[in-house]
């Protein structure tokens, strides 16, 4: 015949019982692990798995790397690694399409997407058709885009007149975003502008490029090579 349990004892053993789960939801269930075959997942309290560590199915093989996936199971993200400190990251879309990828090949730079030069007539590199022979700052160019990044970068081409200076800027709305830059005697040669730009995440803005004529009796001209969004 058993133990008779007495009621303070059934008491006694589920309030221990009470203080071992509480116990154990404020522990952490994993502490420093090492994970040397298979995939841990981490799941939402529904059981969809939104990441994936270890051993993973890529491009019909496996390899080892992390993987964050959506609530409708398709991949985001992939990060992996090989044995010679290659390593492989890319972002999806829902379509599974390859968005954002890094050049294994090279180890350089990235894979995807791919960026366009821009053409220009060389004649318009010897020579840029827009000009001034004004003393006072006038537009010649005017980029348009979208506010997608916090600096703009502009590659020019500057050339004055021999016996002729002036000077070359960047400017949104009237106002000069980057330093004034100088447009010596006789100058044929490439600039680079930073910038800041101003205006709100994703607003359609646009930035001139303009010049004036600081001495002498000829021409400032400028050319634009390209424009482009940059980092800070």
């Amino acid at each position: 015949m058993g133990k008779i349990l007495h009621p303070e004892d059934l008491v006694a053993r589920i309030k221990r019982l009470e203080t071992e789960v509480a116990n154990l939801k404020r522990g952490s269930t994993l502490g420093n692990s090492v994970l040397s075959r298979g995939t841990t997942e981490v799941r939402t309290d529904t059981g969809q798995v939104i990441q994936r560590t270890g051993l993973l199915p890529w491009a019909g093989t496996t390899v080892w790397g992390t993987q964050t996936l959506r609530a409708n199971g398709t991949v985001s993200s992939i990060n992996w690694d090989t044995d010679d400190g290659g390593g492989y990251f890319a972002f999806l879309d829902e379509a599974q399409n390859i968005i954002i990828s890094n050049d294994t090949v090279s180890g350089v730079g990235l894979a995807t997407p791919y960026l366009q030069y821009r053409p220009m007539p060389f004649s318009e590199v010897l020579s840029p058709p827009r000009s001034t022979t004004s003393g006072s700052v006038t537009t010649l160019h005017r980029c348009h885009g979208q506010h997608q990044k916090p600096w703009v970068r502009a590659q020019l081409i500057t050339q004055a007149d021999a016996g002729t200076t002036g000077e070359v800027r960047l400017s949104v709305g009237g106002a000069a975003i980057a330093a004034v830059t100088a447009v010596p005697d006789g100058d044929n040669s490439y600039r680079v502008l930073d910038a800041e730009l101003p205006g709100e995440h994703m607003a359609y803005v646009y930035v001139d490029v303009d010049a004036r004529r600081v001495s002498g009796a000829g021409s400032v001209r400028v050319g634009v090579a390209f424009v482009e969004g940059r980092q800070s």
